[in-house]
């Protein structure tokens, strides 16, 4: 491993996803005292269950650099990048950000993660994000963007381009030596 990232919930973040599990709690506690008897609350309450499952192991933990691969490490997913595959790395700013909305995933329940809209683009972006700022683009080779929240953003993108360069000078290695061996 050359570097690792951790994901830092800001306050906003924190206070959404309080928020959210009070409103859901508040909807369930009504359903129950409401609505005795029905399939309604019990459905309810295992929709809510479910989401709330499905989005707690999707939370991003960390970025992590490994030696020839990317990872964004959430609590049971991980996402790699092999870095020869990597096109552009580049900072995005906040303001960059609103014309990005959500399809599916989180929008504030212990981050901002999913599949999500980008209205200026007409593109289907992927986000692992823990806060709506310091935002970090990740371009492979196939054009799919991937954007990622890290305080350390200009430390990241500079480990990766280094780490880039060092595989790249290893493959043209890799190719002198077959090329060495084939004569």
């Amino acid at each position: 491993m050359i570097r690792s990232f951790s994901y830092k919930f800001n306050r906003r973040t924190k206070v959404q996803t309080f928020v959210t599990f009070i409103f859901i709690v508040i909807i369930a506690v009504a359903l129950y005292k409401l609505y005795t008897g029905g399939f309604f609350s019990a459905w309810f309450l295992s929709l809510m269950a479910a989401l709330a499952a499905l989005m707690i192991l999707s939370i991003p933990r960390r970025i992590v650099l490994l030696n020839d691969k990317l990872e964004i490490q959430c609590v049971f997913d991980i996402t790699e990048f092999d870095i020869r595959e990597i096109a552009s790395i580049r900072k995005v700013q906040t303001k960059d950000m609103r014309w990005v909305i959500r399809i599916f995933g989180s929008s504030g329940f212990f981050g901002y993660y999913g599949k999500y809209l980008d209205l200026k683009e007409w593109d289907i972006v992927t986000l692992y994000a823990s806060e709506w700022d310091n935002f970090v683009e990740i371009t492979d080779i196939y054009d799919s963007r991937t954007y990622v929240s890290c305080r350390e953003a200009e430390n990241l993108i500079n480990t990766v381009m280094q780490a880039k360069e060092l595989c790249a000078e290893e493959d043209e290695q890799t190719a002198d030596d077959e090329i060495s061996q084939a004569v």
